[in-house]
């Protein structure tokens, strides 16, 4: 454990020791946290997610808690998307922005209550974020983080896991809605979301005293389903155009860049308005698209976002790049300047691994299956 540099000033999730016990064998930093992100080859835990079950401590999405008389007013001032019909039990996902039109994160948020939200948030401080803009909001609200962790139970047994545990009234639980759940006296909330364009749930313990306890019961309900530890899978992600926070979208992005402007709403008052307005009218400038690189299998990952060129000069970046094994070939997130995200302009890439021809394609490369959105009862 020493080579991960493992100290107190970086937390650890409540299912951590498990996470560790489980064949866990490096960790990225989180949030302040530490996240597991490698059991087996990323491969292998592919195939897990698409065909049997893979559960992920995810405890590192710290939850910002935002409740009051205002709540709503200000959880509205936070995000362009319009989230006044997303009544108690549901999630939305939703993004943040700055004074720029920047994106600040990702978060799921799901509404607790008429007066009370939380952001499962990326990789980014929100606490501050939000407790700095609630100063001058005028409006009454509280910014907590209260101590829920989530872990993810992403792939298509994922559902016979969870009736196994919490009952076959998980079936009634629609995509983007959240319930209570009990097992063995240990209370969560359950929300039909994740990060893997795969069925699959959150189950955030409520506390921090029985995560291992809660790992086990998880796992042990799902042996006969072929379930395996794991970490969000790169691969199947960007098979699904899923973004990813510091990587694929940063506060130098913005959401009409990134093809979210269906969930601008134009009409509500937010941070960050008049910037994306300018920009709209004005026309963006890049967009993001998917790419086909040629050649052998890439072997390494992004360290940098990837330079793309056209007879000399660059037109855009890579943000994160894969090889599919579907596909069977090296797929890649890109942003590239208008009008070369869409011309017949040759492109090239500049990996790590040498210069890649790229060709264009529409998000995402391979969709989600029906049954992730579908009811199950």
């Amino acid at each position: 454990m020493k080579e991960h540099g493992l100290n107190p000033r970086i937390k650890k999730s409540p299912f951590f020791d498990k996470a560790v016990e489980y064949g866990a064998s490096e960790f990225h930093p989180y949030n302040g946290m530490w996240m597991p992100v490698g059991y087996d080859s990323p491969v292998n835990e592919y195939w897990n997610v698409l065909e049997r079950a893979s559960l992920w401590d995810v405890g590192v999405e710290k939850c910002v808690e935002i409740a009051g008389p205002d709540a709503e007013a200000f959880m509205q001032l936070l995000t362009p998307r319009n989230i006044s019909g997303i009544e108690a039990g549901r999630c939305a996902y939703v993004f943040l922005v700055n004074q720029d039109g920047g994106l600040l994160n990702d978060p799921v948020m799901l509404r607790m209550a008429d007066d009370r939200f939380w952001l499962s948030t990326a990789d980014a401080d929100m606490y501050l974020w939000t407790k700095g803009v609630s100063v001058f909001a005028g409006l009454d609200v509280e910014i907590n983080t209260p101590p829920v962790y989530p872990v993810q139970l992403q792939g298509p047994r994922s559902v016979e896991i969870m009736v196994d545990v919490f009952g076959d009234d998980i079936l009634d639980l629609r995509y983007y809605h959240w319930t209570h759940g009990t097992t063995d006296g240990i209370e969560v909330i359950i929300s039909r979301t994740g990060y893997s364009s795969e069925l699959g749930y959150e189950i955030y313990l409520l506390g921090q005293d029985r995560g291992g306890d809660l790992w086990e019961i998880l796992m042990a309900a799902g042996a006969p389903h072929g379930i395996a530890p794991g970490s969000p899978n790169r691969i199947r992600r960007i098979e699904g155009g899923v973004l990813d926070y510091a990587s694929d979208m940063t506060p130098d992005e913005n959401p009409l860049e990134l093809g979210l402007e269906r969930l601008i709403d134009w009409d509500k008052d937010f941070l960050g308005k008049a910037a994306l307005e300018k920009i709209r009218n004005e026309g963006v400038r890049r967009r993001l698209t998917g790419v086909f690189l040629d050649g052998p299998a890439l072997e390494k990952n992004n360290e940098h976002r990837w330079p793309i060129v056209s007879d000399g000069q660059r037109v855009g970046f890579v943000t994160n790049s894969v090889h599919s094994p579907r596909l069977g070939r090296n797929i890649a997130l890109a942003i590239i300047d208008v009008p070369f995200d869409a011309n017949d302009a040759w492109l090239t890439v500049e990996t790590v691994e040498g210069v890649r021809n790229a060709e264009r394609t529409t998000l995402p490369f391979l969709p989600s299956p029906p049954e992730k959105t579908a009811r199950l009862r």
